[in-house]
């Protein structure tokens, strides 16, 4: 495969002038795919390739836990409260998980694996494996990050609990697109856009000489069309939503986003949320977190961080345009034309 990847790089070469030229480079993390578009006129896109390919690499072998061996399931494994000191990548993952914890009180948690898990069935399941009220509750005593001891100057974490495990999929993939720029500009790249799994980064320029547009998809569409456009130059944008991920029970929509408070799908109608923020990371947790707090609340904590949030309700009738909510600052950043 990578062969084929290195291949087809100087196929995508774009070139807008003699003197700017683009490149492409693309391939699959994380259960995904990622692409990256770079003015590449002093590097070459297959040193960059490996680059990236080197340290996608080296983050899952860090935070999957679909790799046995991964440090995240190490620290899973432990069935003692010994404190588990983690290398310098996971530790800014795990801090920053924490501190969007603690600013969202608690929407936004890593230890949601054995809940998420439980309510993963799908529509032809349902009257079989719905959990009781009592299974929920017993699931809530396993989970909550207020059960992991970070210990700042040893860099490592305790368990108070046994059980409990982590599970960084809501902001590893935007911890990704970080380090993936990060990578990009160390070969002294200054007009890039990393995507991975469609959570995007943008510094410069693109090929148009103009800011990098992105478009934010419109969730009720039945078939996908961009909702609005919006212009990156020095930022990121993640976007989190459930429109893909339910199913619809005697009237009652079931959402696959698990609220860490109650234990139960959640029952509002926010449909996806979108946040920009210079850190792909922190847009990533935050966008989880607020597709858990609904729109009023997110919005109240957004303006409190100053964070560029764009919310999509559910749409109660099918011809029904869809609602939409944002703050100045993502306003600040939609292109008008």
């Amino acid at each position: 495969m990578r062969i084929i990847l290195l291949s087809f790089l100087s196929l995508l070469c774009i070139s807008c002038s003699e003197e700017i030229p683009y490149s492409k480079i693309s391939g699959s993390t994380m259960g995904t795919t990622y692409s990256v578009i770079l003015r590449s006129d002093s590097v070459s896109p297959e040193v960059v390739y490996k680059d990236i390919e080197t340290e996608l690499k080296a983050i899952n072998q860090l935070m999957s836990t679909y790799i046995p061996d991964s440090e995240i399931n190490r620290f899973n494994a432990l069935t003692n409260n010994s404190c588990f000191r983690f290398s310098d990548k996971s530790w800014e993952v795990l801090v920053a998980a924490q501190k969007v914890y603690q600013a969202t009180n608690g929407a936004f948690d890593i230890t949601m694996g054995p809940l998420i898990s439980r309510w993963g069935f799908n529509v032809e399941e349902y009257e079989e494996k719905v959990p009781s009220a009592a299974e929920v509750q017993t699931l809530l005593t396993t989970t909550g990050s207020d059960k992991l001891h970070y210990d700042f100057t040893n860099q490592c974490i305790s368990k108070s609990l046994p059980g409990i495990t982590i599970n960084l999929s809501a902001i590893a993939k935007g911890f990704g697109v970080d380090r993936v720029a990060h990578i990009v500009e160390q070969h002294g790249v200054v007009d890039y856009l990393v995507e991975i799994g469609g959570e995007t980064k943008a510094k410069g320029r693109n090929p148009n000489g103009s800011d990098w547009r992105v478009a934010v998809e419109n969730p009720s569409a039945v078939a996908q069309r961009k909702m609005l456009v919006v212009g990156l130059t020095e930022s990121s944008i993640a976007t989190s939503g459930d429109y893909r991920n339910y199913f619809t029970i005697d009237g009652k929509r079931f959402s696959h986003t698990i609220d860490p408070t109650t234990g139960y799908p959640v029952e509002h109608s926010l449909a996806s949320v979108s946040v920009i923020h210079p850190q792909n990371m922190y847009a990533d947790a935050y966008a989880t977190a607020f597709s858990v707090m609904g729109v009023k609340r997110s919005l109240e904590l957004a303006n409190s961080l100053n964070l560029a949030v764009f919310m999509v309700e559910h749409s109660s009738k099918q011809d029904e345009e869809a609602k939409v909510h944002s703050n100045e600052e993502f306003d600040s950043y939609i292109l008008t034309h």
